[in-house]
């Protein structure tokens, strides 16, 4: 599954979170996967982080015949305006359904350094998200592809890396892949027990054989 999906662009079923800190090539998997698109199909974008670029799409999709006008992006601006798009996406499949659906920083605007009663609620506005995400997936036969990033945290002496919401997100999601740092310039992506090592330069994820 892991080769497919970074050196083919091949979209898995169901929904797939991609964890991982800051500039490990999230957004950019979502930039190959477009690659993936055949001829009149169309993808959906919701973009979160508000840094999806058309030149950096452009870049990494060079020499493919993609029809831009066929990738859909949509700008959530903050939590409000996440659910309000997230929850009518099925709208947008009422003529044709797109070859995936990417979701750029799922959990951007739900971060919270404490525990709170506010916490609790968006807790709750996650899962309805994610549930709704896989009736979507299930009964559309639509791929869902989203991204997170993580925290990182201390527990007896140990360093601990964990997505966002991760139960509520791993719980909902068919397929689980951690990005991790090796070097300066070395990553690693990892599914099950499969690992595949990368490294990110103008032409996107460049696997390492």
């Amino acid at each position: 599954m892991l080769s497919k999906f970074l050196e083919k662009s091949t979209v898995s079923d169901g929904i797939t979170h991609i964890a991982g800190p800051p500039n490990s090539g999230k957004t950019t998997i979502l930039y190959h996967l477009c690659k993936g698109l055949k001829k009149r199909k169309k993808a959906l974008i919701l973009d979160c982080e508000i840094n999806f670029s058309a030149r950096r799409l452009r870049e990494i999709t060079l020499g493919k015949d993609i029809d831009f006008k066929n990738i859909i992006l949509l700008r959530a601006l903050d939590k409000a305006n996440q659910i309000r798009i997230l929850m009518k996406l099925h709208s947008f499949f009422k003529k044709e359904k797109p070859l995936f659906v990417g979701i750029n920083g799922f959990t951007n605007h739900f971060r919270f350094s404490s525990l709170n009663a506010n916490e609790t609620k968006w807790n709750k506005s996650l899962s309805l998200q994610m549930a709704y995400l896989q009736m979507v997936s299930r009964k559309l036969s639509i791929p869902v592809v989203l991204t997170n990033q993580v925290s990182v945290f201390r527990e007896n002496n140990l360093k601990i890396v964990r997505p966002f919401a991760n139960s509520i997100i791993t719980n909902y999601s068919d397929n689980n892949i951690m990005l991790e740092h090796v070097n300066k310039k070395l990553w690693k992506a990892k599914y099950e027990n499969q690992e595949m090592f990368y490294t990110l330069s103008s032409q996107g994820i460049e696997l390492m054989t």
